[in-house]
């Protein structure tokens, strides 16, 4: 009884800290998702199931093969997949990319602080990297123990800001879906017009942040817990995708504009859930910032020497200062977007490899049953 409370802990800890990776800075504000998601207004189940497809069998596929080839660096999944040179590209540029991330997290940390409590530039930015610094220091362990516990919680919070949103504009809702699908909104948006490719370009650019970090955690854990940690992780994160899609199309007129279209809902509702929302958001910027970092420094050094904790404060700081100049809006736009696409060439070489091993597989069974007859 004992031993399956554990493995059902360790389950939700999975669970949480794959929500906790997923709602970032672009998700808890809510930037991702209506420029992704809501954008589409009718056909965003389209965006949705495209990119659920696509989450679950590339974590899957992480999780499983790094538990497999018993990988000592989750970024070495990539040679695998692609070979070697490919391979080493991928892995460099997901670091790159990771890293790049990492200063969008800070530019929304920015940006939440100055649209609800009005600090100057730079605060919000700091506050994050102080705290996402000295948790990275701790390596994987301190990461996974961190995200587990503050990912269901962030999903409560905008569930509850989404609901309530969605009863108080449910009137406008059908009126205001149908001036999203004539584009009566100028709302910044990925794909250009087409959900399957926004969908694509949606699951492309996460792709690249649970590479290294769920066949990390696959290798050093069982896969099983972890897989099963996943799948529970993309109900709670897709429906909370269509529910806050609801929500900000039920009120397009005042957040397709906004940097902080959460911070719009959560304001109409009451000042002070903004307050809290904001300190929500918060979090969420936070527990995706870590594993950003983690992935980056993770590339240069090994965890836990001098030189790891080194680069870890230093590009920690790099990143904040470059998030200080940058407007927001467009890093979540540009980055995610291009970056996106090149993710998701990524999956045919998963595909091509799965397949590949699948088959050698059945091969090896097939001729260890023909052997005893043989001799």
């Amino acid at each position: 009884m004992e031993k399956k409370s554990l493995q059902f802990m360790k389950v939700v800890s999975f669970c949480g800290a794959c929500i906790a990776f997923y709602i970032g800075a672009g998700f808890a504000t809510m930037q991702e998702i209506i420029q992704y998601v809501a954008s589409y207004g009718s056909k965003l189940w389209i965006v949705i199931a495209v990119n659920a497809a696509i989450y679950i069998y590339t974590d899957l596929s992480f999780a499983t093969n790094g538990n497999r080839l018993k990988l000592k660096r989750g970024g070495d999944i990539y040679t695998h997949y692609c070979g070697k040179y490919i391979g080493n590209f991928f892995d460099y540029f997901s670091a790159l990319f990771c890293y790049a991330c990492f200063i969008v997290m800070c530019g929304g940390a920015n940006a939440t602080a100055a649209q609800q409590w009005g600090l100057p530039n730079g605060v919000g930015a700091v506050i994050l990297t102080v705290f996402v610094i000295a948790t990275v220091i701790f390596g994987l362990d301190g990461v996974i123990e961190a995200l587990g516990k503050i990912g269901p919680i962030i999903v409560f919070f905008i569930l509850v800001v989404s609901v309530i949103s969605i009863f108080n504009g449910a009137g406008n809702f059908w009126e205001n879906l149908k001036a999203v699908d004539t584009g009566k909104h100028e709302i910044v948006q990925v794909g250009n017009g087409n959900p399957f490719l926004s969908g694509a370009s949606y699951a492309g650019f996460m792709l690249l942040w649970f590479a290294s970090f769920l066949a990390e955690i696959g290798s050093k854990n069982r896969v099983k817990e972890v897989n099963i940690g996943m799948l529970f992780s993309a109900v709670f994160i897709m429906g909370t995708m269509v529910i806050a899609s609801v929500a900000l199309i039920s009120h397009v007129d005042v957040t397709s504009q906004a940097d902080i279209p959460a911070l719009i809902l959560a304001n109409t509702i009451s000042p002070a859930l903004a307050s809290i929302f904001a300190v929500i958001i918060f979090c969420g910027i936070y527990t995706t910032s870590v594993p950003l970092l983690w992935t980056s420094i993770g590339r240069i050094e090994k965890e836990g020497t001098k030189k790891y904790k080194l680069y870890t404060v230093v590009l920690g700081i790099i990143g904040c200062v470059i998030a200080c100049f940058l407007p927001y809006r467009s890093l979540v736009n540009v980055l995610y977007g291009l970056n996106g696409y090149l993710g998701f060439i990524l999956v045919a070489f998963m595909l091509v490899y799965d397949i590949r091993t699948r088959m050698s597989k059945k091969v090896k069974v097939a001729e260890e049953e023909v052997a005893p007859a043989v001799v």
